[in-house]
């Protein structure tokens, strides 16, 4: 079955899509038949990174009922093992999709010739976007070390959870409406915590509520700090790890520490990719290092993975450790250069 690895970011300017783009060359490049999707509806501009014209089907084709399915969709990338499925190219303005329809493309999805789904999410925290982050319970978010990237990931992780939570209940159940008035009452200025929410569940719902509970307690995802300049930076990290454990009672693991790199910018221009044109970048080699890392997990889809749960890692806790001296290199050839 194929690995679902969608990609989000809480705030645009974070190297979203570079991430997508390179960590799918790199896994291509590892003999994996990977697919990668842009899912921007309303902005999408993946093709333009890959130097793809802007003349091909994709998404917006299947929500419009052009097509019947993403197959016709599939483009060659002219990269070994990597195909490409544009966003909403030729459909400018793409609404957001139907629940039908949206149950309709993820059956597609999961039923791609691929061993990797990589799907670079578009920007904000709407209820589709939500949901295709959700999609698997390790998903990737990309930050930087910026105080407001910070607190922007931490927003959308805090949204992911809620509505992770939500969607372990019937839509109006006596559950739902709970969780929609405790929303409302943390955003008049009250108890603001997933936490306080999930005791408050408990004892009005004491059953089913434990099996959200059970359920939220394999939700782990992953991020991706972009744009770091020294292993100070991973401080950050801490913090944002730190929130989302306290106040979500989510864990959170970080995968990869990627250094700023100035030939990302000439990517863009140039319209080919740094893991093409640089492979031996500082950039490219911190996100190799991430993809040997994602190898080691599966991001099937949630329903797959209920009767068969992966075990914790127990060595998780020292993400930032590890990180850190594989970055100490980096760091030396950043000052290096200054």
């Amino acid at each position: 079955m194929v690995n679902i690895l969608p990609i989000a970011s809480g705030k645009g300017g974070v190297g979203k899509s570079a991430v997508a783009v390179n960590l799918s060359i790199l896994l291509a490049r590892r003999q994996k038949k990977v697919v990668l999707i842009d899912f921007d509806l309303g902005g999408a501009n993946l093709h333009t990174l890959l130097g793809l014209k802007n003349n091909h089907a994709g998404l917006g084709n299947f929500i419009y009922s052009q097509e019947t399915s993403i197959e016709p969709l599939l483009q060659q990338t002219g990269i070994p093992n990597l195909a490409f499925i544009a966003g909403d190219c030729l459909f400018p303005g793409t609404p957001n999709m139907t629940a039908s329809v949206k149950r309709r493309l993820i059956k597609q999805i999961m039923a791609l010739d691929a061993d990797y789904a990589v799907l670079d999410l578009g920007g904000g925290t709407t209820y589709n976007t939500l949901d295709i982050y959700l999609l698997t319970y390790n998903s990737i978010l990309v930050t930087s070390p910026e105080l407001t990237s910070i607190l922007n990931a931490y927003s959308f992780l805090k949204s992911a959870a809620y509505r992770f939570l939500a969607r372990q209940f019937k839509s109006k159940s006596e559950e739902r409406l709970f969780i929609d008035e405790y929303i409302r009452n943390s955003a008049a200025g009250g108890e603001n915590s997933l936490a306080v929410l999930l005791d408050g569940l408990a004892k009005k719902f004491p059953e089913s509520s434990q099996k959200a509970r059970n359920e939220l307690a394999k939700y782990r995802p992953q991020a991706i700090l972009n744009m770091g300049k020294s292993t100070q930076d991973l401080e950050m990290a801490r913090r944002l790890k730190a929130l989302s454990q306290s106040k979500l009672t989510v864990p959170l693991d970080f995968v990869g520490f990627l250094p700023r790199d100035e030939g990302i910018e000439l990517a863009v221009a140039t319209r080919r990719p740094i893991s093409i044109t640089n492979p031996q970048s500082a950039f490219v080699r911190q996100l190799d290092a991430a993809a040997e890392r994602i190898l080691l997990h599966s991001y099937e889809y949630n329903s797959a993975l209920e009767e068969n749960e992966e075990p914790v890692n127990e060595n998780s806790l020292d993400d930032l450790k590890m990180l850190g001296e594989e970055f100490t290199g980096v760091e030396n050839n950043l000052n290096d250069s200054v």
